[in-house]
């Protein structure tokens, strides 16, 4: 079990680290993502679950090679006669030890069995494709949120210590009768919420560490946060079309779906073979003994064609067609629906990418008012032109623009790799262009 680390404890081994002299070593995105590679539970399971989707072909192909067998047999009869003289009893033992070898030679429904297994094999390197894109992004949402979780508690922290100090000064100005009694509880009120919303962050914070945890295995005193001012460039080519087009092709939810689509097609040309008849070359070795009968021994080797031709099957064989080839019919539909998925994903993530970047513009100017405005009021306070309630007002329209911001960073920076998953393009190259994104 992991152990929790607490924003308490967190401080304490920070001021430690300062009061040794201790370097306080932070993680970042790479070094994350590698850890992650080594103790993800899912990205484990699906290492497996690919490890075994190698082995259908494999399976598939053994249908037609040749098939050997020994039997064994051991017997004992006996028999009992009723005769004048009384009754008379025959016993008998009987070994018999066979080999036989069956190669086939004519059947179309392992054939095509065959071609599934390469086509299970391929599927199950496309689920791994899926699997290692999920792990990525998931590294970076967990990552990203545990910064946007820190951001978030520093500035309600700031808020809430900004309104205790406006309560403060409130009840200063009550006692010397400066102010009346509203402006207290006006103070009062708003220090309150944001001391609420200090034990939401504070537990907001928790979680996200948790689960970064849950990915990574441990809980890292430190994250590397995005440098200060850090642009981001809109991905080319610079066409949403381009992008919607490389995802209903590339993407690898629609590979694994394509890939299915020709599964149930093959599986449809099976049951249709099973009404045709199977050749085989059969050939065996046997041979008889009766102990009891002394040295009797006898042998016998035979080799020869076997055909079967199938007659009737209660209607079994003609259903599972029917059967099949509704399962075609609806991994068409489903190949359909993960094509029109992936393009609403890659036009989703273009939209996140462009509007975030002038959404992020946008707050930086709205932090930047935010921040006058506020300096504004608290002079205005000072000077007597401001009441208490707008020095609240505005200390909480700036802590809120600020959260805005920060959350609008980091969705932008996912938006992006997004945009690669939803086109089968990411990979480690775009965790290390995010990582260098990233204060050292």
């Amino acid at each position: 079990m992991i152990p929790p680390v607490s924003r308490l404890q967190w401080l304490v081994l920070v001021m430690l680290g300062w009061t040794l002299g201790l370097p306080l070593q932070a993680a970042d995105l790479l070094q994350v993502y590698r850890e992650a590679l080594q103790h993800d539970a899912q990205f484990a399971a699906a290492q497996a679950q690919y490890q075994a989707g190698l082995e259908q072909r494999v399976q598939h192909r053994a249908e037609l090679l040749p098939q050997l067998s020994v039997d064994a047999q051991n017997t004992w009869n006996q028999t009992q006669y009723e005769v004048a003289s009384g009754d008379v009893e025959y016993r008998q033992q009987n070994r018999t030890y066979s080999i036989q070898l069956v190669q086939p030679l004519f059947r179309w429904q392992n054939w095509v069995r065959f071609q599934q297994g390469r086509q299970l094999t391929a599927l199950a390197a496309s689920r791994q494709s899926i699997a290692y894109q999920e792990l990525v992004l998931r590294v970076a949402e967990v990552y990203f949120n545990v910064l946007n979780a820190e951001d978030v508690f520093s500035a309600v922290m700031q808020l809430r210590a900004a309104d205790a100090e406006q309560l403060a000064s409130a009840r200063k100005n009550f006692e010397l009768g400066n102010v009346s009694i509203a402006d207290v509880h006006e103070a009062q009120a708003s220090f309150d919420r944001a001391l609420a919303q200090s034990i939401k962050a504070e537990n907001d914070l928790e979680l996200a560490r948790h689960a970064l945890a849950r990915v990574i295995g441990r809980h890292p005193l430190r994250l590397s946060g995005l440098r200060p001012g850090v642009v981001l460039e809109v991905p080319q080519p610079n066409r949403v079309e381009a992008w919607v087009e490389a995802a209903t092709q590339g993407n690898f939810e629609v590979q694994a779906q394509e890939l299915l689509l020709h599964i149930a097609s093959n599986e449809v040309r099976s049951r249709q073979a099973e009404h045709l008849p199977t050749l085989d070359l059969v050939a065996s070795q046997n041979m008889h003994e009766r102990p009891n009968l002394g040295t009797e021994r006898s042998e016998s080797s035979s080799i020869g064609l076997r055909l079967s031709m199938p007659l009737y099957a209660g209607g079994r064989t003609s259903s599972t067609i029917r059967e099949a080839q509704s399962l075609r019919i609806q991994a068409e539909a489903e190949l359909d629906d993960a094509r029109r998925v992936a393009a609403l994903a890659a036009r989703e993530a273009w939209l996140g990418i462009v509007g975030g970047m002038a959404q992020v513009r946008a707050l930086e100017a709205a932090t930047l008012s935010a921040q006058s405005a506020l300096d504004a009021n608290r002079l205005g306070y000072k000077v007597g032109v401001r009441i208490s309630i707008d020095v609240l007002e505005v200390q909480s329209q700036y802590s809120d623009t600020v959260q805005q911001l920060s959350r609008a960073r980091y969705d932008t920076v996912l938006s992006l790799l997004r945009l690669k998953a939803a086109a089968g393009l990411l990979s480690e190259a775009d965790v290390q262009d995010v990582n260098a994104l990233l204060e050292e």
